[in-house]
């Protein structure tokens, strides 16, 4: 062999060998990005309500999912001209990444659309899913389609809804907003018959597969690649245990199961966003059973998340806003769990308080009582009742809370969630690892 030819065959082993080790250091630095994020987002989550959700949940030494994942922060959620948001801003900004003014939807105060994160994980090829409690036409679910600077007017977000290429797993409630009026005239009588007023618009185009029901949903093939829209409820949905017909009652579990299921399909992954805006309406209405509840309800969601996305996923779950300002009070025993949680306590004081809404109580009457001091007949009012939940203000409706929520998280670019953060921190997480 000469010389020549020798060092050639050295050059070109050294060049292998460089190349190797620099492809491996490559691949074991660079950020890996997950196969699936999945982001939960629930109203009240903040460190006293999720405590009272332990406690009903079952007593001092019950622990929630959410405690058990690692990582986590408190989220500052002013909007760009409040300082305390209601559920338009708050939503574009985990949607969008960016404070928009009150009542706004993806849309910036100069009037700029903003694009929200599964737009943007659809167009990096990924699949997308949202999971709604409440209608798929509302408010929070709109901040992934809608461009508004009036979050309140709904017959504009049917129509975006229904302009917007569909997304490949939609499911929630609210099948009545796309019945047309002769559906509602023609023996509906309030079921979920059919969805005609999205027939002959552009949502359709791709060939979307409607559902309307968990039977149906559950038999859909997991191959096919048609987008699917399941509308569960006429209304919103209506979650397990909620003392209504059984045929109304919706598991979020399943629902967050059967999306991971469909989108995971996917080679080159998914986002799937699970959005509960029912939390904070219960919270509205001061019910603290129902709000409880729904919470724990989105706790199972979280842990079945868990449970089918593997371990190369990214799950996160943050609160949006506060309302109603509930407190749970006294000192209950540590095993006391449940209706002990919401009843008057060991002390003869409301459990539950808030401090605006209407409160909350089984029945009121006023009652006569005798001054012990000066004999002096006087009427006190007195609300009669184990599950009296009174309210500070009283309103009809309560009003938002100034206050950090929480956010937690598991997975890659968890670690950052640490400190306190803005509630836009959270889109720019998720956006780096799409």
């Amino acid at each position: 062999m000469s010389m020549k030819l020798r060092n050639r065959l050295i050059a070109l082993v050294c060049l292998i060998l460089f190349l190797g080790i620099g492809a491996g250091l490559f691949l074991t630095t660079s950020a890996k990005k997950p196969f699936a994020v999945i982001l939960f987002i629930g109203d009240g989550m903040s460190p006293a309500v999720l405590t009272a959700s332990r406690l009903f949940a079952g007593g001092g030494n019950a622990r929630l999912e959410m405690e058990s994942l690692p990582n986590c922060a408190l989220c500052r959620n002013a909007a760009n001209d409040f300082s305390v948001p209601e559920s338009a801003s708050a939503s574009t900004e985990i949607a969008a990444g960016q404070r928009v003014n009150r009542g706004s939807l993806c849309i910036d105060p100069s009037g700029s659309k903003l694009p929200s994160l599964l737009e943007i994980a659809s167009s990096k090829g990924r699949s997308t899913g949202l999971v709604t409690t409440g209608r798929v036409t509302g408010i929070t679910a709109a901040a992934y389609y809608a461009k508004t600077q009036n979050a309140y007017d709904q017959s504009d977000l049917l129509h975006q809804f229904s302009s917007h290429s569909p997304f490949d797993f939609v499911a929630g409630g609210g099948a009545s907003d796309l019945e047309t009026s002769a559906d509602k005239t023609n023996g509906s009588n309030g079921s979920v018959k059919t969805v005609n007023a999205l027939q002959h618009t552009p949502y359709f185009s791709s060939g979307v597969t409607t559902i309307l029901s968990m039977a149906e949903l559950e038999k859909q093939p997991l191959w096919e690649k048609t987008p699917l829209l399941a509308l569960l409820a006429s209304g919103n949905l209506l979650p397990l245990g909620s003392g209504s017909e059984m045929t109304n009652q919706i598991s979020l579990s399943d629902i967050v199961r059967m999306a991971i299921q469909h989108l995971q399909s996917d080679k080159d992954g998914y986002l799937l966003v699970v959005d509960d805006p029912m939390i904070g309406a219960a919270a509205s209405s001061n019910d603290g059973e129902s709000m409880l509840g729904r919470i724990l309800a989105l706790d199972q969601a979280v842990a079945t998340a868990r449970r089918y996305a593997g371990d190369n996923a990214l799950i996160i779950v943050t609160g949006r806003e506060t309302i109603g300002g509930l407190q749970l009070n006294g000192y209950p025993f540590l095993g006391d769990k449940g209706v002990a949680i919401l009843a008057v306590n060991a002390q003869g004081n409301p459990s539950l308080c808030w401090s605006t809404g209407p409160g909350y109580s089984l029945e009121d009457t006023q009652v006569t009582s005798r001054s012990s001091q000066n004999g002096v007949m006087t009427n006190a009012h007195a609300q009669i009742g184990i599950l009296t939940q009174p309210t500070a203000h009283n309103l009809p409706s309560a009003l938002g809370v100034a206050g950090d929520v929480v956010v937690l998280g598991i997975g890659p670019g968890s670690d950052k969630l640490h400190g306190f953060l803005d509630l836009t921190d959270i889109n720019r997480l998720i956006l780096e690892k799409l």
